[in-house]
């Protein structure tokens, strides 16, 4: 991939629909069967625990503006710790493909079409997703800044249309469980805006080095909170209509949301253009962390053409999605309890330990290329 093709807006644009791809669908269940009513809440103290660590990481990449993440590791860690961790983020890049791919599946098999095989829907899927890698990560990231704002659009769409199904008294009583299911549901939000970090980590090094200012830190964090923003606005519209113990029973509650609204008889099916949306995000998402995990894996091996990893990357991507999910319960497992954890630890915990060891590494020297230019000319 070539060198300082993109610019920061186009990243953060990824990243938003990195997250939105699967937490629109999935999040609003898992965290009302944790929070019930009190999910919203859940969506406003992740979205604030999340915002540091968005902050952090482009701190440590601004001081590395040059570097890959596997570079940044190597020399932070060493050689062996650094690609040992280098492997464990291209192992996760992999397996949150392949998560996407097997979302895409059970959703299509379970809601749409029950009669078509999981396998013809894969095969599909993967053939767009070779062709998304192959033409790199430009073609795709600039589809997604069009992409993007019609899923915002949408998913505004289907909430203002659902607003004669909502009831307040749905979202009452406040904290009648305590805080501390507002508190795990809050984890589980925070865990899946963390994929925005691992976002940045990987393709902060493509950026146009001519508009790395601060300012960054300020746009990311602003990404977290139309993130934020968007999960919020899931999580009161699908609370209100079917409230806590129904929501909670719900794999799909958003697309339920979206299927009963009907305005005067002639305004329906308007799930068919938020399946569609959510589709093209889907394709995104997972293209995006399939390319992730080729471009990790070539800078590991010291490759220079990521190509020619990619029949076998692919492969392995196609059959992963048969091994990490059985079915729509397990699924649910594994987006309840292994993401979390692998998100958090790779999105913030790393790039926070990272970011330390840097500092203490470089007291005293300018965090910003042109302050360290500048600083050079006056020595």
């Amino acid at each position: 991939m070539e060198k300082s093709n993109l610019v920061a807006g186009e990243i953060f644009f990824a990243a938003i629909s990195v997250v939105l791809a699967s937490a629109v669908l999935f999040l609003p269940f898992l965290m009302a069967k944790i929070a019930l009513q009190d999910a919203w809440i859940s969506v406003i103290l992740g979205t604030a625990a999340a915002i540091p660590f968005v902050m952090i990481s482009i701190a440590l990449l601004l001081r590395f503006p040059e570097k890959s993440i596997i570079e940044i590791l190597d020399e932070l860690l060493g050689s062996i710790l650094g690609r040992v961790v280098g492997v464990i983020y291209a192992i996760t890049f992999l397996l949150s493909s392949a998560l996407i791919i097997s979302q895409v599946e059970e959703f299509i098999t379970i809601s749409l079409m029950p009669e078509t095989p999981a396998i013809a829907i894969r095969v599909l899927f993967m053939l767009v997703i070779y062709m998304g890698i192959y033409e790199g990560a430009l073609p795709i990231v600039r589809t997604n800044v069009y992409v993007m704002p019609v899923g915002f659009i949408v998913i505004s769409l289907v909430i203002l249309l659902s607003i004669p199904n909502m009831s307040g008294e749905n979202l009452t009583p406040v904290l009648a469980g305590g805080i501390f299911p507002v508190i795990e549901g809050a984890f589980l939000g925070f865990a899946w805006l963390c994929q925005i970090p691992l976002v940045i980590l990987v393709f902060f090094k493509y950026l146009n080095k001519d508009k790395l200012k601060p300012i960054l830190k300020l746009k990311g964090a602003l990404t977290v909170v139309a993130v934020g923003f968007a999960l919020l606005l899931g999580a009161l519209a699908t609370m209100a209509i079917f409230g806590p113990q129904q929501t909670s029973t719900m794999y799909y509650p958003s697309f339920n949301m979206a299927r009963i609204i009907s305005i005067g008889g002639f305004l329906e099916h308007i799930e068919v253009i938020f399946v569609g949306v959510w589709i093209a995000a889907a394709y995104i998402a997972s293209t995006l962390f399939g390319f992730m995990a080729i471009i990790t894996i070539t800078q590991i091996i010291e490759r220079k053409n990521y190509k020619t990893i990619l029949v076998p990357t692919t492969a392995a991507l196609f059959v992963l999605p048969s091994f990490i999910i059985r079915d729509i319960s397990h699924l649910i497992f594994v987006l309840d309890s292994y993401f979390p954890i692998a998100m958090i630890s790779l999105g913030a915990i790393v790039p926070l330990i990272l970011w330390l060891i840097s500092l203490a590494k470089a007291k005293g020297e300018p965090e910003y290329p042109e302050e360290k230019e500048n600083s050079r000319k006056a020595s």
